[in-house]
């Protein structure tokens, strides 16, 4: 038999849950999770909560829950209960039910965009620093080209060449000739397009791969002619970034390769994989096998329950050693670094759950994060802490070949470090007189380890300053070493604070780079909205660093992908895409140069490319 569950939001914004009368029985248990957590309800009875998984005892076939309300004062798609399921709470069996779509009582239409777009644009995003295009073009039989240079770097693009009919490796094609010029700066190059062939200038491997990059952009655009031109182009940052949460939700090598033929074309070059989290431990440690073992995946019967809507049955995944090995060599070939991170030490309720040694059990105080998990804090003064510390990150630090590892550090529970009688001992004996101070001894013993690795220590900002959102988090005291690489994310704010203090700094602040946010208020939409909304436009609009004095501190820019709300993958494409090729621009250029109207001409034409590779993308 299956049951029928409707769900809709009501005009009042509560979550309305309605059951068949046949499931009205104290011995069925609700189960699902939300992004937002519940605040009253009625018709049944919270009966378990992790995180915001909920297990709910059924009281009433009419279900009504009062959850919390997003800024823009709406829920949208992404605000319901997902991956449910009923379970007979007698034979502990799992019930038939089918679910309704979600509905809206009071929906707010799609926006529309105007159609602003022009003929004769630039078809290369980001924008070259110097590009002029004359109105004479040569003719390319085929698309077909010569090349004399090694035929790796061509391979390296093979996913992108081979879906737009590019042939590079040809006998008698035109001919593009690469030189090398010890003068050129990373990731600089030169191309010049004159009626006889094609000749391009770098220095580095990066500036080798960009003109081809560039070049093909071009090709594209103007199929069987190029025009003569020459481009002279450099970035402004080094570190164009873009990070991927996995713990939230896993995502397989394969759709991480996918990323990073996106992230190439747009000629991005760092990906921060976000590996650890309340939710799973993704990579495996051989000394602590369990960990990827158990903390990898989850489901019902799982010691990590259904967490973001994975549903009933066993859901996740682990990064082998080997599988991390065979990334970083496709990334290499990219130009991509990859750099790692592990959580800590907040969002580590999954760790905990596989190592509750890692945290004192004699504490007396209960802290909860704001994502509604409790004591997910690792102690830093048990033996036991110290030595998987180093255990671990010892094991990271092999296996990665980038030089940067972040730590995390961010939303620790203000009270976290309250009661234990370890830590008061630690702190009596070495003067240390706030939870602050403390944090900051913790980050500074983790930088000298990893400098001991020859790896540089990355943190978010609450690492170096004192949090900018107030919500029960705890920060920094000011006292940790100036080495540390600090990701700007709470504020625009924060990156001020951050390079006055003399922090290198990466600018990836919630309200223009977190594409896991709604790109506006419609109830069509997906995505969350803590930050902001984000269209496409908002984005162009950035300059990043208006305001930031020290503005030689900042490294670069990175948009970020959290991935509460990617309960099905087909959600992927269209939160980063076209968001993250704008924002390439200004990782770029520092600031897009070119008006609206130009810029969304090219970035259409961009996305007529990328549907070729398979890609769909928000409208804007």
């Amino acid at each position: 038999m299956t049951h029928q569950i409707n769900i809709s939001f009501t005009k009042e914004n509560k979550l309305k849950i309605i059951l068949d009368d046949k499931l009205v029985d104290s011995n069925f248990k609700l189960c699902f999770s939300l992004v937002y957590s519940i605040k009253s309800i009625t018709g049944a009875r919270i009966t378990k909560q992790i995180g915001r998984y909920y297990e709910l005892s059924i009281e009433k076939n009419l279900i009504l829950l009062d959850l919390q309300i997003p800024r823009i004062g709406n829920f949208n798609l992404s605000c319901g209960p997902e991956g449910i399921f009923i379970i007979d709470t007698l034979n502990n069996s799992k019930l038939n039910v089918n679910v309704s779509d979600l509905i809206f009582e009071k929906p707010i239409k799609k926006k529309t965009y105007e159609d602003l777009k022009i003929k004769n644009f630039i078809p290369i995003i980001p924008e070259p620093k110097k590009i002029h295009l004359q109105n004479k073009f040569i003719i390319i039989e085929n698309k077909t080209f010569k090349l004399n240079v090694e035929t790796e770097i061509i391979s390296s693009l093979q996913n992108i060449i081979s879906k737009v009919d590019i042939n590079l490796t040809s006998q008698k094609g035109f001919p593009i000739l690469f030189q090398k010029d010890s003068q050129l700066l990373n990731d600089q190059y030169f191309i010049q397009i004159t009626k006889d062939n094609i000749e391009i200038k770098y220095n580095t491997y990066g500036g080798k791969l960009y003109s081809l990059i560039s070049l093909v952009h071009l090709i594209d655009f103007y199929q069987t002619k190029l025009p003569i031109c020459t481009i002279h182009d450099n970035p402004k940052y080094q570190w164009r970034g873009m990070h991927l949460d996995c713990a939230r939700q896993f995502y397989t090598i394969d759709e991480i390769k996918r990323l990073f033929d996106y992230m190439v074309l747009f000629k991005l070059n760092r990906f921060h994989w976000h590996l650890t989290d309340n939710e799973a431990w993704r990579i495996e440690i051989k000394k602590y096998p369990d960990l990827a073992l158990n903390g990898g995946y989850r489901g019902y019967n799982f010691k990590i329950p259904p967490l973001y809507g994975s549903g009933y049955d066993k859901y996740g995944g682990y990064y082998s050693q080997e599988d991390i090995k065979d990334l970083i060599l496709y990334a290499k070939k990219l130009n991509i670094e990859i750099m790692p991170e592990i959580d800590l030490p907040a969002h580590s309720w999954a760790l905990l759950e596989i190592m509750p040694e890692l945290r004192e059990q004699s504490s007396n105080i209960v802290s909860e994060d704001v994502g509604s998990y409790k004591n997910n804090t690792i102690n830093p003064s048990l033996e036991k802490t110290v030595t998987f510390l180093k255990d671990m990150l010892s094991e990271v630090s092999a296996i990665f070949s980038y030089d940067v590892i972040h730590v995390g550090v961010d939303e620790r529970p203000s009270n976290a470090w309250e009661g234990s009688p370890a830590i008061i001992e630690f702190m009596k004996k070495n003067n240390i007189k706030s939870p602050e101070e403390y944090q900051d001894y913790y980050m500074n013993f983790l930088i000298d380890f990893l400098k001991s690795k020859n790896k540089r220590t990355a943190a978010w900002n609450e690492a170096a300053v004192s949090p900018h959102i107030n919500h029960g988090v705890g920060g920094s005291a000011g006292k940790i070493d100036k080495s540390c690489l600090i990701f700007s994310w709470e504020h625009s704010d924060v990156a001020k604070e951050t390079t006055n203090k003399g922090f290198e700094t990466i600018l990836c602040p919630g309200q223009k780079t977190y594409f896991d946010m709604a790109y506006n208020n419609s109830t069509e939409e997906r995505g969350i909205c803590w930050a902001a909304t984000i269209e496409v436009k908002d984005i162009f609009e950035w300059n990043p660093i208006k305001d930031i004095n020290k503005s030689e501190l900042i490294k670069g820019l990175q948009g970020q992908l959290w991935s509460e709300t990617i309960t099905d993958k087909k959600f992927f494409d269209q939160m980063i895409n076209p968001r993250l090729a704008t924002l390439s621009e200004i990782a770029w250029k520092g600031k897009i140069s070119r008006t609206w109207t130009e810029f969304r001409s090219a970035l259409l034409n961009s996305m007529n490319f990328l549907k070729k590779l398979g890609w769909r993308y928000h409208n804007f």
